[in-house]
């Protein structure tokens, strides 16, 4: 007898184990998700009546732009007209900034060879905007409709007219591609990187003014021979001015115009005004284009 009470406890404990083992292998998490297991889990697409769009805005203490997701629903009009109305509205996350005035209004948006050529009403340039602010709203612009893969341009239109510049300092008078480049890294100023060249050069720091050019195949002679221009050039140097700037694209590589005045201690001032380029590598901009 006591020999079958202990076999009905022990097939109880077995049964109880293996109810155990079916709960927790029915109640599972998908924490880490690997497409190779047999456990991946399903995916619900989104409903035919909903639409997933990418918008880009810069974070809060601009330091670069950052994709939002956002599911709307369809609606009869073209995709880039909802991106763009969407954009208009701005995001309600506290990380996110919105720096294109609320008042702007979508004029037109037109697509030609893969370019989106997008008119604003003059709202969007009725405010004062910074260097890096005029980047920030090209750029949201800019990435958000070439996301849409049939668009790889964006011409940004004010009241249906080309424009030289958003505000100041970035022309927008020719189509703009998607920039990862400030969407990657933190964005830096173009024109920082030439005031501290100037800065070096200020300082008699020439070769530290040397390292910030893009050169390439710089061997002793070469490079003795440049600082050596670079100290008779710039003798008696007592200071410089940019006058003006205008920035073409932001991306590896930069393109930009710069107006500077450069103020000797005889009194001769000598105005410079050149195309310049700048060259991203892993330590930062190289400058190219400044000394010929």
């Amino acid at each position: 007898m006591f020999w079958g009470i202990y076999m009905s406890k022990k097939y109880l404990i077995i049964l109880f184990v293996f109810i155990i083992c079916i709960t927790i292998t029915s109640c599972e998490k998908y924490d880490v998700i690997n497409e190779e297991s047999n456990n991946f889990p399903p995916i619900n697409p989104l409903p035919d009546d909903k639409l997933e769009i990418i918008l880009y805005y810069p974070n809060e203490s601009l330091d670069y732009l950052v994709p939002e997701f956002r599911v709307v629903p369809r609606k009869n009009v073209k995709i880039e007209e909802m991106v763009i109305s969407e954009l208009l509205k701005g995001s309600s996350t506290k990380k996110i900034k919105n720096l294109i005035p609320s008042n702007t209004k979508i004029l037109s948006i037109d697509i030609n060879d893969g370019i989106a050529y997008v008119s604003f009403s003059s709202d969007l340039v009725g405010k004062e905007y910074t260097e890096k602010e005029e980047a920030f709203v090209i750029y949201s612009i800019v990435n958000s409709l070439t996301s849409i893969p049939s668009i790889n341009k964006v011409q940004i239109l004010i009241d249906g007219k080309t424009r030289d510049v958003l505000y100041k300092h970035y022309c927008i008078r020719e189509p703009f591609e998607f920039s990862d480049m400030i969407v990657s890294k933190k964005y830096i100023s173009p024109i920082s990187i030439i005031n501290s060249y100037y800065d070096c050069i200020l300082n008699h720091s020439y070769d530290k003014s040397i390292s910030m050019l893009n050169i390439k195949d710089m061997d002793t002679f070469k490079y003795n021979t440049l600082k050596a221009y670079l100290i008779e050039e710039f003798k008696g140097i007592i200071s410089y001015n940019i006058e003006d700037y205008i920035v073409y694209k932001y991306s590896d590589e930069i393109k930009m115009n710069v107006k500077y005045t450069i103020t000797y201690e005889n009194g001769n001032v000598k105005k410079v005004q050149r195309n310049l380029e700048l060259i991203n590598n892993e330590d930062g901009f190289l400058i190219e284009g400044i000394i010929y």
